[in-house]
């Protein structure tokens, strides 16, 4: 299938162009919006210890503090954009916008082929599965919003992709393709340290597999120098975490982490999977417009539930397991161990992280599996008659209109979805409190790019502030830090719930945001 192949819809094509052309323009909009939304609030902190790492100040957010509370790759990629731009950083902002519209453009592309070689069927029904995952990625609006936040949810999906595409093409069996596959493990690895639930999850798979192939000693010989490939890679940032913090867990993940069985954290899985697989149905802060987010929610669970029913009656008549053509087995094969991390990971997210606002970038991988699955049950429809292409193209245009306008409204630093960037916190501290003086906060991104000075509390890149999160006044006054910004609720958890008792005063509200400064007793 080549890109924008003639046997492409007309509209099809067309709409990929503008698709293509409006994120691509990203890295071009004006210095007074460059650092604005599709970017968001944790993206400030891998791009601060980006930014830090390129000056040589070593891994660290403020300058000083050592920090582990990024994921390594797409933040060591961003220090090469703000070495490259030699101390601009608006420069630097649009070298990873850029980055990220390639990193976004190529993990459409191999979708398509992964969808294209994943099954038989004729020459249009091939076509029309390549054209139509290409499509059905570049039109999500979350995967739009997930590809250009900053941070390293897009790598991941090309990654992954990336990944599938070379095991269902045969690398693995090829010369030196178990190390092959070993350092595309290992790489994924680093772009999210989550992926080393998937990479055991294949390891495991693969020796089981090839031990009842080739019996046990033949396969250790090919999945132990896999193994070692994956693990020489990804060993520097395991090193650096025992090393300097103690644990392999990042401060982030230790920062976030409460066991428990939280009714509403398994509700906020299943949302997580339905924006996931349907990212064309998620339209930002316009979902909650209908129903207070309630209808799009029914409406993504009808669909998607109508999916999943035509996808398991497709699975039964067309029988791809069975496939004679090893490509497609293999295709099938790598799908189904995605899905059993997807399913690891909903039950390690759901039951011991309390950041269940996150889910829906930590399970975001389900929308490769969501697209591909679409592609190969709608594409037999499709492919019967060249008019069924063309409604299809068309009904694209209009999932893809939020996305559209999106990339466009990000001219002007909006988009449709809420502020992700949090500049009203830092006006209201600008207007308050002095230059050099630190300030605190739980959410701490944006503040403490653009305020270098500033304390994350909550830990995820603090980890001195990790023992006080029960009386985080006391970690306040003994480090002498008397200016608090946050919203009511951070302020409550860090502050108590009335946060005079120990000494603050509220100085002043903008919008959600709360200042506050200690006017208690000094330590001594």
């Amino acid at each position: 299938m080549a890109f924008l192949s003639p046997s492409w819809p007309r509209a099809a094509r067309i709409l990929a162009l503008m698709l293509i052309a409006v994120a691509g323009v990203l890295a071009f909009r004006p210095d007074a919006v460059v650092f604005t939304t599709p970017l968001t609030e944790d993206a400030y902190y891998s791009l601060s210890a980006a930014r830090n790492i390129a000056a040589g100040r070593g891994v660290t957010i403020d300058g000083s503090l050592p920090t582990n509370g990024f994921q390594p790759l797409f933040t060591f990629l961003e220090a090469g954009a703000f070495a490259l731009a030699g101390g601009n950083e608006t420069l630097a902002i649009r070298f990873t916008l850029g980055l990220s519209w390639v990193i976004w453009l190529a993990t459409a592309l191999t979708l398509g082929r992964i969808a294209v070689d994943g099954a038989g069927g004729s020459a249009a029904e091939k076509s029309a599965r390549g054209w139509l995952a290409t499509l059905l990625y570049l039109a999500g609006f979350l995967t739009f919003m997930h590809h250009f936040n900053g941070l390293e949810t897009g790598l991941l999906m090309l990654g992954y992709a990336t990944l599938w595409r070379a095991w269902q093409a045969g690398v693995y069996e090829q010369r030196g393709g178990p190390l092959k596959i070993g350092l595309l493990l290992g790489l994924l690895v680093l772009t999210r340290i989550d992926a080393a639930i998937f990479t055991a999850l294949f390891g495991l798979w693969l020796l089981v597999r090839e031990t009842r192939r080739f019996g046990l000693v033949a396969a250790l010989k090919r999945t132990v120098p896999m193994g070692l490939a994956a693990l020489a890679i990804s060993s520097p940032w395991w090193a650096y975490n025992y090393l300097e913090f103690g644990s392999f867990m990042p401060t982030s993940g230790t920062a976030q982490q409460e066991w428990a069985v939280d009714e509403r954290r398994l509700r906020w899985i299943f949302w997580a999977l339905g924006v996931a697989g349907l990212p064309q149905l998620w339209l930002g802060q316009l979902d909650e417009m209908f129903g207070d987010g309630i209808v799009l929610s029914i409406l993504r669970a009808v669909i998607g539930g109508g999916l999943l029913w035509g996808f398991w009656r497709a699975v039964k008549t067309r029988k791809p397991l069975a496939a004679k053509d090893a490509a497609q087995r293999r295709t099938w094969e790598f799908a189904a161990l995605l899905a059993a991390a997807l399913t690891v990971l909903c039950l390690y997210y759901g039951f011991s992280f309390i950041a269940y606002w996150f889910y829906y970038r930590y399970l975001f991988f389900f929308v490769l599996l969501a697209t591909v699955g679409i592609a190969w049950l709608l594409a037999p429809w499709m492919a019967a008659d060249t008019r069924r292409g063309k409604l299809a193209a068309l009904g694209l245009w209009v999932l893809a209109a939020p996305t559209l306008a999106s990339a466009l409204l990000a001219q002007t630093g909006k988009t449709l979805h809420v502020e992700t960037v949090y500049f009203e916190q830092l006006a209201l501290i600008k207007e308050h409190v002095p230059e050099d003086a630190r300030v605190a906060a739980g959410q701490s991104g944006t503040l403490g790019y653009f305020r270098p000075s500033s304390v994350n509390v909550d830990g995820k890149v603090n980890r001195t502030a990790v023992p006080y999160q029960s009386h985080m006044w006391d970690y306040l006054r003994e480090n002498k830090i008397v200016w608090f910004c946050d919203w009511p609720n951070y302020v409550e958890k860090y502050l108590g719930p009335d946060p005079t008792k120990h000494g603050w005063k509220l100085v002043a509200e903008k919008g959600f945001w709360r200042l506050w400064r200690y006017e208690g007793a000094p330590v001594e």
